[in-house]
């Protein structure tokens, strides 16, 4: 990979896109603060003989854009 270079290919469209999925992907609903209002978290856990890993998140109901009520698993 370190030998492929992007900058012939790459256009402000591309540059772009990339800024606009990187606001997505940090803002709501997608990542979201942790509510400390009584809901509840839950702790997932993963592990093999080189690591341990764990990933602390909550069920929050989200309402999409058109009017549809979903449940979705949130990592604060």
């Amino acid at each position: 990979m370190k030998a492929h270079k992007l900058q012939p290919h790459w256009t402000a469209e591309h540059t772009a896109t990339f800024v606009n999925l990187k606001a997505r992907l940090v803002s709501e609903p997608v990542l979201t603060a942790p509510r400390f209002d009584g809901t509840h978290f839950i702790l997932t856990t993963d592990a093999c003989k080189d690591a341990f890993a764990g990933v602390l998140s909550q069920k929050i109901k989200t309402t999409l854009p058109g009017g549809k009520d979903v449940t979705c698993l949130h990592q604060p």
